[in-house]
């Protein structure tokens, strides 16, 4: 869909104000506003009246509008100006229709014109109001910034040199350097002041002069310059051009970012989500999630937190609250302030340039899903197209920003062109589980390959879409070469990793083998490709299947295979079989030793992680003799050791870890479980069908503790059915996230018996869970722990 950006309306409608003559009318641009509560544009609306025209016969408001995308927003035509306790209505409205929904593009924003009844052109102030009616959108306290600035409570100040947010006073307390800092001394001489500022300690003083046109002459800490009065949402232009293009790369060191924030004057219902603030920091590159960092908020709103980061990273703060979407860079402090009455929202310190020019000019959203599933390759290639199109309006955004503000910065240029790259890229191989056998065109692959390998930004902690592009991609690749897609899903067997493990030894001089013999195994593995599925096979390709496995080329490999040097490598290589197929597919379309040292420790933690055992020796020798970066090897022998402890701790004994051997003899599914339920009659049972190859389970195992501390009040016994699960491996996640209890019941039957009784309960997918009544019953209700709250309702009406 064709995306229409509104905001060129407002340069056609300043124009209109240039040739009708209306330069002698009384102009505020940017002008202050005392209380606006609507300054979010994704969750909720954004308003911001941007410039007011007096004329004789009518005011003009102009207004910018940003909601989430695909939003609609709607302008009432009961909306009035008011002041000196008069109303003046509205006349008209340019950009939208009065009263009528307007869908915002996908972009979320439109710029519009207010014409009411005209104000007398001496007004000093007057308040915007949608009507009288509940929810109304109300801008109260609007005034010409140069006016506004004689009241120095509250205000922001930006230094006029620099550009930057330095200094700002509110009657709770003063901000500056990232500080907070106490009132210690207050002077005021009629618009002269004088303070004395205190934090931790430390005093400076602060000589304000008085306010001409909006600016104040200021002596902080012994230091004069300059400050202009901050009108806006955001922080304005920055006075001068900045080339730098560089963001900081720390080598993958661990560091910290110091985050200072105040949430001023919060409403009611932001009040209600607590008193933590939290930050969500994406570069964790080795397990993929993200870290959450929280902070308590004091009575006022306020916090600090130090913020663990690899590198320089993107970062989205309360995103219930504040929903900022930036990036922060290693030993950096940044203080934020959002401020839900006046209407700012603004970063301090000293390298916040790019921070400010992202919050006034936000990252665009690029890229979706396709709706349908198993897309041919002509719906793939439309698909293909829609996401470039998508990004390329995303660029033509970013250009006009530019056009529209030269001494934007290049970082912000380079660091939003990036992330446009990234998400694209991003969205396009997510894309691959839309389409038929995860079949994706080789188009796409080529343009990934350039756009999202070839030119990926640095450090790779840049943005979150890259991890999610860089594990699809990786996998895409390895499942092309060594897999065979069948019935939705694919196959992947161990003979197509053979040529590239003999090869590499032949190469290190460890084994005999000639290039012709490697030719062979090769020719093998393709061999075994083409012919390994037997499902749906015609008369002719089974023929075909059974020629080639008795054919004069299987029996050399066969003879090759069997040979005990080369059959030692294969088994002693088999538990890196994964790891070869990832660093195989690098070898082919080349990258830095970096990312190679991060899908190295990615694979290794993945097979930690499925296994929850410890890696062997020769795993833990592979990531010595492999990977070069300090914090990859700190990370991975950092979880090598975690499950080492647990492996040690000795479960066999408990309780809650059931014997089989009672239902040995059984087979039909509704008899075993009765079986298993028969000791716990007239408790509510929590059935949870899981196996420790499934994410999801062991995720909600997780909150294990939570989720019994939540239900402790309804006398429940937990019963855990493992599928598919290694005994080890079993207690091992049993161990790791203490699932286990007096009213704990663990069985891992025979594979059999798991299946009997989950054809019996129905299951359709993993984890499943069920409760069983008093009586025995297998009730059919939604009693998914991972709705807590929605648990313990159902659980309450069984009482």
């Amino acid at each position: 869909m064709k995306k229409v950006i509104l905001k060129p309306l407002m340069v056609a409608l300043l124009a209109c104000v240039s040739v009708a003559g209306w330069a002698k009318d009384v102009v505020w641009d940017q002008p202050s506003t005392e209380v606006n509560r609507e300054i979010e544009g994704f969750f909720s609306p954004l308003l911001e009246i941007t410039r007011v025209e007096f004329a004789k016969d009518e005011t003009r408001v102009f207004m910018h509008i940003a909601d989430r995308p695909e939003n609609w927003v709607r302008i009432s035509s009961a909306s009035y100006l008011r002041a000196d306790g008069k109303q003046y209505a509205l006349k008209s409205l340019d950009g939208m229709q009065l009263d009528q929904e307007t869908y915002l593009t996908d972009h979320g924003r439109v710029d519009v014109v207010l014409h009411f009844e005209p104000l007398p052109q001496k007004t000093k102030r007057f308040d915007f109001t949608e009507g009288d009616f509940q929810g109304a959108w109300q801008l109260l306290g609007v005034e010409q910034p140069s006016t506004r600035a004689s009241q120095l409570f509250p205000s922001n100040w930006r230094n006029t040199q620099t550009g930057d947010w330095d200094i700002s006073f509110f009657d709770e307390c003063a901000i500056y350097d990232c500080k907070f800092w106490n009132y210690k001394q207050k002077e005021q001489k009629g618009d002269k002041y004088t303070f004395v500022l205190e934090n931790g300690g430390k005093e400076i003083v602060v000589n304000v002069d008085k306010n001409k046109a909006g600016k104040r002459i200021m002596t902080i800490d012994g230091r004069k310059g300059e400050y202009n009065f901050i009108s806006s949402i955001t922080l304005p232009d920055y006075p001068q051009k900045d080339t730098s293009t560089s963001f900081k790369d720390t080598g993958y060191k661990t560091d910290t970012v110091t985050f200072i924030g105040w949430l001023k004057d919060m409403p009611l219902n932001m009040l209600m989500r607590g008193d933590e603030f939290d930050a969500s920091v994406c570069d964790d590159f080795f397990t993929g999630d993200q870290s959450e960092t929280y902070a308590k908020m004091d009575s006022l709103g306020r916090f600090e937190m130090k913020i663990p980061v690899l590198n320089s990273a993107e970062v989205f703060t309360d995103w219930n609250r504040t929903f900022i979407r930036t990036m922060f860079e290693p030993g950096e402090t940044y203080l934020l302030l959002y401020d839900f009455k006046g209407g700012h929202k603004m970063f301090m310190g000293k390298n916040c340039r790019l921070q400010n020019e992202i919050l006034a000019h936000p990252i665009e959203w690029v890229g979706n899903h396709p709706e349908e599933r198993g897309l041919d390759r002509e719906a793939a290639l439309k698909f293909f197209e829609d996401t470039k199109a998508d990004k390329a309006d995303a660029m033509n955004i970013l250009q006009q920003v530019v056009e529209e503000h030269p001494n934007i910065s290049e970082r912000y240029i380079k660091y939003l062109t990036g992330s446009y790259n990234a998400c694209e890229c991003a969205a396009l191989m997510q894309g691959r589980f839309s389409m038929k056998n995860w079949s994706v065109p080789s188009e796409i692959l080529d343009y990934v390959n350039q756009v999202g390998w070839q030119q990926a930004a640095k450090p790779y902690t840049l943005y979150r879409e890259f991890r999610t592009f860089k594990r699809d991609y990786i996998d895409q690749l390895v499942m092309d070469r060594y897999s065979v897609p069948v019935d939705g899903g694919y196959i992947s067997f161990s003979t197509t990793v053979y040529p590239y493990i003999l090869k590499k030894y032949k190469d290190a001089g460890k084994l005999q083998i000639s290039d012709e013999e490697l030719e062979i195994v090769k020719r093998y593995a393709e061999g075994c490709k083409k012919f390994c599925t037997i499902i749906d096979k015609d008369e002719e390709m089974q023929k075909a299947s059974d020629e080639f496995y008795s054919s004069e080329l299987a029996k050399q490999f066969g003879a090759i295979h069997d040979r005990e040097d080369v059959q030692k490598i294969i088994d002693d290589e088999m538990p890196l079989f994964e790891v070869y197929k990832t660093v195989s597919i690098l070898d082919s379309i080349g990258c830095d030793q970096d990312m190679r040292d991060i899908l190295i420790t990615s694979e290794l933690f993945e097979i930690l992680d499925h296994e929850r055992q410890p890696l062997s020796d020769n795993l833990m020798n592979y990531l010595e003799e492999n990977v070069k970066m300090p914090a990859a090897k700190a990370f991975l022998k950092d979880k090598q050791e975690k499950y080492l402890a647990i492996s040690r701790r000795d479960i066999s004994k408990s309780p809650s870890l059931k014997s089989p051997e009672d239902v040995a003899n059984m087979s039909d599914g509704e008899k075993i479980l009765r079986k298993l339920i028969e000791p716990y009659k007239g408790k509510i049972i929590l059935m949870d069908i899981w196996g420790t190859w499934c994410g999801p389970c062991k995720e909600a195992l997780s909150h294990s503790q939570e989720e019994y501390e939540r239900l402790k009040d309804f006398d429940l016994v937990y019963l855990y059915l493992a599928n598919r699960s290694p005994e080890e491996t079993w207690q091992n996640v049993i161990k790791q996230y203490e699932v286990l209890g007096d009213n704990v019941v663990h069985y891992n039957l025979p594979e059999a018996q798991q299946s009997a009784i989950e054809k019996f309960v129905k299951i359709t997918g993993y984890p499943t869970f069920k409760l069983i009544d008093r009586e025995g019953n297998l009730l059919d209700v939604n009693a998914d722990p991972r709705d807590l709250e929605g648990l313990a309702r159902l659980l309450k009406q069984m009482q």
